[in-house]
Formats: C-alpha cells, structure tokens, sequence
C-alpha cells in the first residue's frame, strides 16, 4: 500500500530543490503535482527531476525516494505483470500504472531524449520488497526495476530504491505520471500495446505518447484506485526527499527536498470502524482466550477513501482481568530483539508468544500475518505487548499497552501512532489453554465491551464501537452460580511424624474450587499440645518487614529482608482459574507482638511471573496463644485479592513449617483437628478442619518431681504464723505432659482469710489481669521452649464459690495463666487443682508463696510438732497417673527428728483422711 506511494512520491513532489553543496552530481530541480488535494482522493500524480554534471564525470548508479507517510498505493488495483512476461517485453495494457519520459547524456548529447515508455505494476521479488514498477528505457532498451520497500524503522512511509543504473545511459532527466485509476478509460489513450522480444512498448526519441497505433488499447478490467492521498489536514505540505548516489562517489550523495501538497477536505472524509470482540470459553472464573476483529471497510471506489485508525483503545468489562498464570514460564521480547527503529525483520523469543494477529488490506495480495509477544517490561508500562508482522516486503512493528486498574484489574487495552495505512480487517487472537492470557468474570450474563477509535483525520469525531461478551456456564461446565457464590474451602494438615511429643515439620493446604467465591480473611487454630519450640530463634525485626514490603520481587528473592535465624519455613500459593494455577514460593519468618498477639509470623513472598516483577507480597499472622491451654491461634491479614492490577483468585495456600526442632508434637493421643475460618469476597463466613492424631502417647515416660519448703527462719514455724513456701516442680525432657495436677496440703495449713481484703476479682482478672491488686507470690517457670523463663505475680481470685482461684499470670514472649482451684476436702485438708495445664514441657516451675503480713497461708498448728505431707496427684497428657507424698522441708532444724519418726504413720493418716 505504501509501495504505491512511493511511486506516486517519487514521480510527484513539488517545491524547492536544495542540492547537497559538495555532492559530485547535483540535483538542479525536483518538483512534483497533483491532481487533487482532496483528503483520501486518488490523484494522477506527476513528478520531475533533473540532474547536473551528467557524466562529467560522475553517472548516477542508485537513486532514492523516501515519500511522506500516508501517501500510499493499492498495488492490486491492477493485474501485475510476470517477470517472465516483462523480460519478453509482453506487458498486458491492464498492467500498465503510468508513464515514464527519460532524458540520458547520449550519442554525445547531455540531454539527449531517449523517450517516453509505459511504467508497469510487476511482481515484486525478495522479501523486503512490497511492491515494484519497471519500465524500459526507450531507445536504449535497458529494463529498469524499481523495488518500493516501507521504512518500518520510523513512519511506515514508502521508499523507492532505483539501483543499479546503467552506466551506459548516464540518466540526466526524468518525468514520472502515475495514475489514480490505471484502468480508467481515460488513459486509454496512454495505454501502450503489448509489446514482442527485442521490441519494448514505448515511443522511442518522443515525450509523448503519440506513436500508439488507434484503435487504443483498453484495460478491460474493473476501475479502482491506485493511489491514494493522506487523511492528516495540517495545513502544512508534506516532506518527500530524493537522494543520488554515483559510481565514483557513492559516499557522497546528492540530497534534495520538496514538498508534496498539503492535504485538504478532511471534512469530506468518513470514519466509521466497527469492533467485534468474543472469548474462546463461556464459561465462569475460567482461563480464556479473546479474540477481536476489527473493521473498517475501504471504499474502491471514486469517493475519498476512509481516513486511516491512528490508535485505538479498548475497555473490556470489569471482572474479566488478566490471568494470574498467563507470563508463568515465559520470557519478555527486547525492544533490540523486536527490531525496533530497524527496517529489518523482528525475532522474538518463541517462548514470550501469546497471540497471533493479520491484517487485511487492498494494498496487499493476501493478509499479513504476525504475531503477538510479551515486551519487555517497563517501570511505568509494566504490560507491553509487540505486534511483529513480516509479509510482502512489510517488517511491522507494533507496541500495545495493556493497562489493568490497580483497585479492581479492570483492562483497557491500546495501542498509539499506528501508521498512515489503510485495511478493511484487523484480526487479533490471545491464546486460550489452562494459561489463557484472560480470567473471565465470575457471574453469567452479557458484559458490554466499549471502544475507541481515533482517526488520523483530525477533524473527524472519534468512534465508539461497543460489542458485547456472554457467559453461560459455569467452570468446567457446572451450571451458572448464584448471585452469592458458593464457598466451600477445603482444609488438609498434618505433621510429618505422627510420633507424640516429637518435633516434626508441619503441613497445612487451603483449597478453593474454581467458582467459588475468593479467599479474604483466615483463621486457624492449631490442635491442643502442637507447639513451638522458640528457643534460639530470633525475630523478624520491624524494619526489615518494612524493607520487604517495597522490595522488588527479584532483591528479596536472592536477597531476603528477614535473617535466616528467624526463618521457620515456606508457603507455596497458587492463584489462577483452571488445571494449572500459577504458583508463587515464599518464606515465613517469625516476628514480634502484631495486632494484640505477642508473637506472629510473616509470609514474604517475591511475586514473580514469568517477566513480571510485581514486588514482594508480605502477609503478617498474629499468632494468639490461649493463656490457659496454650493453644494456638493464627489470624491473618485480610488475604491479598490483587497484585499489580491482576486479581489473583487465590486457589490454595500451602504452608510448610519444617525448621529443624521447631514445632512439636502433643503428647496426649485423643482425636483433635486444626480448625479454620474463612470469608469469602462475598461475605460467607465457612468452618472448615481437618483430622489431627498423634500415636504411642503409652510409649512416653513419666516422672514429675515436686518439692515442698517453707522459708524463712524458725519463727514463722509456729501456730498461727504466715509462712513463706516454697513449691517446686520439675519435668523430665521426652516424657509425657501433665495434663492436671492436684496438691492437696496437711492440715497444718489453712488460707489466712484476713489477708484476703484487697482480693482480685474475675472482672479484674479478665479486664486488667488483677493490675493493682495484692498480688499472693510469685511464680517462674524455665520451659526448655524458651529463651528467658516466664514471670509473674500469682493472684487469689475470688467468685468462683467459698475459696478463691489461684492464678498465675506468667509474662515473657508469651502470656500463660494457669489457674488453680482451691476447696476444702475430707479432714480439712486444702486442696488444689489445676485443672488444665497446656500440653508443653514445663521444665522447671518454682511458685513462692508470700509469708507474714501477705502470708496466703497460715500455719494450724506448729510446723515442727511432726512432718507435713504433702500429697501431689498428677494426671499425664497420655492418660498416665502417679500420685506422690512429699515431705515438707521446714526451719525446724533437730526438732524436726522426732517427727521423722511418725512420717511414714502420718502419711498414711493423711491418705486415710483424703480417701
């Protein structure tokens, strides 16, 4: 189509001509004219040149015309003539574009007229041809070939290469007519004969066409245009240059400029493109493909043509939104790799191909076919798209920005500055398999697809085109959901090792079908007794949270924000409609206190697909622990629904905690589950578990060991003293847990009701944990779980019946409250119980019991008369019990020898009286 143009610039551009001052061969004049300024017309154009220093001494050997964008042709307006049939001189007049008039220094003569000659439209030879015209010399009968190529470097305009000149017939002047309408009527009377070997159509010494014999030859064929003007109307006439090169002095060109007419009747011309857009599925929350078929239909015909598309956009409805999978696997095309600002062919990777797109145009025989890529990604146009398309000596290369709206991933879809050209159909086509560059919406209905078209025609209107999209099934062909979505998430999780107490690794998988409504807040909670071993492993500093989070994905990749101390294992997410969901590995790290819980973890995930770098995704889980069963919970940030404008329909979260000696199994073998909450985007909140069960819990040790001891000197021995005690306890590393645990006292000891004035209640228990009242002792536990022992004020509470509640309030990287419930047994002895003890290694817990006037306890009688027993009755986790009487160590010196002698009597008696 430019090809014409080319013609149609090299043998008309009008104005001035400037000749390069030091060029051994000068252009003296070079003007063009037309017949018609009219926007879109199909002017017959002339044009002229001549040059200086014919063969004194310099002969020109290649002569170049670079003819302005828009100025184009349709080369299939008329029959092309066979290169076989031109060699024979047997051009048929149809074939026949216009007509040439050459003047050569000849027979001694500068300006000798060789004659004017019949230009021919031709079949192009190479691949870097569109089109060619030939001619031959008259006279001299020397064929001459004129290739037209487009400069798909810069503006798509056509060039005409003339090289190879004969030296024989040093060129001094030429004037070129080519016709609007080849086979018009009215050239009839330019229309030369077919001509025979060895005698070439043409009129030979004469600048007309006077020898063509009557009657004239006719073209026989259906009118239509050849050339065809531009749609800009700026005003301004438009630049053609031509360039001479010589035999003796190729580097050194002459150069001239003219000005083809400035363009006129914009007003005249129409525009009216129509857009047909359309999915490869029809089904819901689905991987898709899209096709779009635009066109703008040119008018063959005497009218103005259309004026050309200079960009387009596209706005594709909301919940249709690029595939979170669509890049996973594939590379990007450079800019270098494409071939742009090069006339020659693209090559881009096979592996960044996504599409395939032609072009119909009168201007060519057939369509020109090409394809679509992943370009390079740039910071402020993440998702280019290139268009390259090789075919009939056109290297086309196209930028696309497909742009998706941050909140919602909402596409528009455009491309800027395509060329001057005209086409009747543009057809595009995006893949569709499992990685489908599109998702489709989520609901059946018809979704309206808006579109604008501008015109290079500035004093037109642009167009809307607005076609529509229709869902109809479900995914996979379920029938179309609800207005509400379905949710109904799937929870798998387990330990690695089933062996009760051991550590293992732990896995945890969510699923979600497709359809199903998308994944926002989760909550988990963990079975009763799986812990973590914290020791030795440090926090995510906040900073270093920070810094992932405006990471790119590729620097956290290979260099990760958190240190590899607080690393505790990895997630795996995968998001995208479909069999092959695109799958995203990140690591989790432990941090510090977040959102009330006193300790979390955070997922940091570099988020990359393919090419695409969006940045690291950093999700925070609170991780709440029950202060008294120890029991695990994790709640999550609201789950990311969209990464750089892609909605990514989260289809599964794995997690992986595998750090050696972290997490830790129960010991107690009873049926439990890992619990889980989920809501979806629309609202449903689902409970959701899977099974959990550990084995050989019979298999465990158990040993505890407790001691008894009453501080301070021998005073605080006597009757009616507050001693200090002392009680400690002690576990063995591999045995089962203590699940509960009883101590029932001698009747030696009684609860001092007059130091119970300032007592915490339940209310101040639950709301401020007891803060500011008189606090009964302190307690420590040293867990081998922890780094630092856990701390605190022990509080006798009341409300809960006659005697208060004992309750520990144990402070460090985590808060446990154990709490005891005290009661009068059989023979007045106080007994107490801890119920509910979390199912972790205590270590070593040591609880001090304030003596005088804080004393908790008063002494009944005096502690030296005879030894206090202790009974400690202790319940395991794996079902085992063991009772134990333990002697209390006093301040009583020798004294208490005497009563050593009644210990074993005295222990039976308090059996006696607690059974």
């Amino acid at each position: 189509m430019r090809i014409v143009t080319a013609l149609a610039g090299c043998l008309a551009l009008a104005g001035a001509v400037s000749g390069n001052a030091t060029a051994s061969e000068p252009i003296l004049s070079f003007t063009l004219g037309s017949t018609s300024t009219q926007a879109g017309a199909h002017p017959d154009i002339t044009a002229s040149f001549q040059l200086g220093n014919v063969g004194d001494p310099e002969i020109a050997k290649n002569i170049h015309v670079n003819l302005p964008a828009g100025l184009f042709g349709n080369p299939g307006a008329i029959p092309k003539c066979q290169s076989t049939n031109f060699a024979l001189n047997e051009c048929a007049p149809a074939t026949q574009a216009g007509l040439v008039t050459i003047f050569a220094k000849y027979e001694g003569t500068e300006n000798f007229l060789l004659g004017t000659a019949p230009v021919y439209n031709t079949e192009p030879q190479g691949e870097d041809e569109t089109a060619r015209l030939s001619f031959v010399a008259p006279t001299v009968n020397v064929p001459i070939i004129v290739p037209l190529s487009v400069r798909s470097a810069t503006d798509y305009g056509v060039r005409m290469n003339i090289a190879g000149i004969p030296q024989s017939i040093p060129f001094y002047a030429a004037s070129f007519e080519a016709w609007g309408f080849p086979a018009d009527p009215e050239n009839d009377e330019h229309r030369f004969p077919i001509g025979s070997p060895g005698a070439p159509a043409g009129c030979p010494g004469s600048a007309t066409t006077s020898c063509i014999p009557t009657p004239y030859p006719k073209a026989a064929i259906f009118v239509r245009p050849y050339i065809n003007n531009p749609s800009l109307c700026t005003g301004q006439p438009l630049s053609v240059s031509l360039s001479v090169e010589t035999y003796a002095d190729p580097a050194n060109p002459s150069e001239a400029q003219a000005e083809y007419p400035a363009t006129t009747g914009c007003e005249k011309q129409r525009f009216d493109p129509i857009l047909n857009a359309g999915l490869t599925t029809n089904q819901t929350d689905a991987p898709s493909g899209l096709d779009l078929q635009l066109r703008a239909d040119q008018f063959l015909e005497r009218s103005p043509s259309p004026s050309q598309l200079r960009s387009a956009s596209l706005f594709l409805p909301q919940g249709l939104s690029i595939n979170p999978d669509a890049a996973d696997g594939q590379t990007s095309c450079t800019d270098a790799d494409a071939g742009f600002g090069s006339d020659l062919a693209g090559h881009c990777p096979d592996n960044s191909k996504i599409g395939t797109f032609d072009v119909r145009t009168p201007a060519l025989e057939g369509p020109l076919e090409g394809s679509l890529y992943i370009g390079q990604p740039l910071p402020e146009n993440q998702y280019r798209v290139f268009m390259l398309a090789d075919g009939f000596g056109v290297h086309a290369k196209f930028v696309a920005a497909v742009r998706p709206d941050p909140a919602t991933g909402q596409l528009t879809m455009s491309v800027n500055d395509l060329p001057q050209v005209p086409f009747e159909e543009f057809n595009l086509h995006l893949f569709a398999s499992d990685r489908g560059l599109v998702a489709t919406p989520t609901q059946c209905t018809v979704y309206g697809v808006d579109s604008v078209f501008v015109p290079w025609n500035d004093r037109l209107s642009p167009q809307h085109s607005r076609p529509s999209l229709s869902l109809s099934a479900g995914p996979n062909d379920t029938p179309c959901p609800g207005e509400i979505r379905s949710f109904h998430p799937r929870l798998v999780a387990g330990a690695s090792s089933a062996v009760a107490g051991a550590f293992s690794s732990f896995q945890l998988r969510l699923d979600r079908d497709d359809g199903d409504q998308f994944l926002g807040d989760l909550n988990f909670r963990m079975p009763p007794g799986f812990t973590g071993a914290l020791r030795g492993i440090s926090y995510c500093p906040e900073a270093s949270i920070a810094a992932a989070e405006v990471n790119s994905g590729r620097r956290e990749r290979s260099d990760p924000s958190c240190p590899g101390s607080s690393d505790v294992g990895t997630t795996n997410v995968a998001a995208g409609p479909g069999s092959h969901p695109f799958h995203a590995v990140g690591k989790m790290y432990l941090a510090g206190p977040f959102k009330g819980a006193p300790l979390s973890v955070v997922a940091v995930t570099p988020a990359l697909a393919g090419p695409y770098d969006y940045g690291t995704v950093v999700v925070r889980v609170a991780l709440h622990v029950d202060p008294r069963t120890a029991q695990v919970s994790a709640v999550s940030d609201t789950v990311p629904s969209i990464i750089g404008g892609i909605p990514i329909r989260m289809r599964s979260i794995q997690v992986n905690i595998d750090r050696p000696g972290f997490t830790m199994n129960p010991t107690n073998c009873s049926p439990f589950t890992v619990d889980s909450q989920g809501i979806g985007d629309q609202g449903t909140v689902t409970d959701f578990s899977s099974y959990f069960q550990v084995l050989n819990c019979r298999d465990l040790g158990f040993r505890p060991r407790f001691a008894v001891r009453q501080l301070g000197g021998r005073r605080s021995t006597i009757r009616s003293k507050d001693p200090a005690m002392r009680f400690d306890l002690w576990t063995r590393p591999g045995d089962a847990n203590i699940k509960s645990l009883a101590v029932t006292l001698p009747k030696a000891f009684a609860i001092d009701q007059r130091h119970l004035g300032n007592i915490c209640s339940r209310a101040q228990l639950a709301a401020e944990h007891c803060a500011g009242r008189q606090p009964i002792g302190t307690a420590t536990t040293t867990t081998p779980l922890l780094d630092q022992p856990l701390t605190g004020p022990a509080y006798a509470v009341s409300g809960f019946g006659k005697l208060p509640h004992v309750v520990f309030i144990l402070d460090g990287q985590v808060t446990i409250m154990p709490e005891a419930e005290s009661s009068s047994v059989k023979g007045g002895h106080l007994k107490t119980v801890v119920p509910v003890i979390p199912d972790a290694p205590i270590g070593h817990f040591r609880l001090d019991l304030f003596g005088g006037k804080k004393g908790y306890l008063v002494n009944t009688r005096s502690l030296c008369a005879s030894a206090a027993q202790v009974l400690v009755a202790y319940t395991a986790q794996s079902g085992k019990t063991i009772s134990q009487n333990v002697k209390t160590k006093t301040a009583c010196g020798k004294a208490r020898a005497k009563g050593k002698r009644h210990g074993k009597r005295g222990s039976q008696h308090l059996r006696r009286a607690l059974h």
